[in-house]
């Protein structure tokens, strides 16, 4: 988690809003108050709508904050556990 003053976080705002919507978790303080940036929640519900299955897993992400090593941890898991499945079906 990365932690700023407003005046350190001004300059590279830019860069702090990509890497929030990458999952980061970034705080920006100002004197004892803290405020947290991240990615806002759709307003429409997931059954409003047809995802793509990378966009479902975005969102998956950007919900459960997860960084982006996690993510890539998780389809890791994911993907072995569907060839541990397929390797078991009859040809």
């Amino acid at each position: 988690m990365k932690t700023l003053t407003v005046e350190q976080a001004t300059p590279g705002l830019g860069r702090l809003v990509e890497l929030a919507l990458a999952g980061e978790q970034i705080q920006i303080r100002k004197g004892s108050g803290v405020v947290e940036l991240r990615p806002a929640q759709a307003s429409q519900t997931a059954s409003d709508e047809s995802l793509t299955p990378r966009e479902a897993l975005r969102r998956l992400q950007e919900d459960a904050r997860l960084t982006p090593q996690q993510a890539e941890a998780y389809l890791r898991e994911l993907r072995e556990e569907w060839l541990a499945v397929e390797s078991r079906r009859p040809t």
